[in-house]
């Protein structure tokens, strides 16, 4: 594996845990109004990284919104593999909101 997948792989990992995990944590959370734009929103990312899976010589930075946050897709049928990870800033939001009615309930 080049450098450069190795790096996909690992963000993509990061990446959806932090969606799923946010997605379970609003489902669950009493603190949410409007709960099913939140799990959307979690599921949206919006920054992010892209490779060519199979000619791995550049990791692209990329612009632009994505459901869900990992998407992988041949171009064409002899053509390339392309993997996209975005970052979900939803999910970091929430997480970060749940914490703080979590530290405002507890003291």
């Amino acid at each position: 594996m080049n450098v450069y997948q190795i790096i996909v792989v690992i963000c993509g990992l990061i990446v959806s845990a932090i969606s799923i995990f946010a997605v379970i944590v609003i489902a669950r959370s009493p603190y949410f109004t409007r709960k099913p734009l939140w799990i959307i929103g979690s599921l949206v990312g919006f920054l992010g990284l892209g490779i060519s899976w199979t000619s791995p010589d550049d990791l692209v930075l990329l612009f632009g919104i994505s459901i869900p946050v990992i998407s992988v897709f041949k171009v064409l049928p002899s053509g390339p593999v392309i993997v996209k990870i975005f970052f979900p800033f939803v999910a970091i939001v929430a997480l970060i909101r749940h914490m703080t009615f979590d530290d405002e309930a507890a003291g």
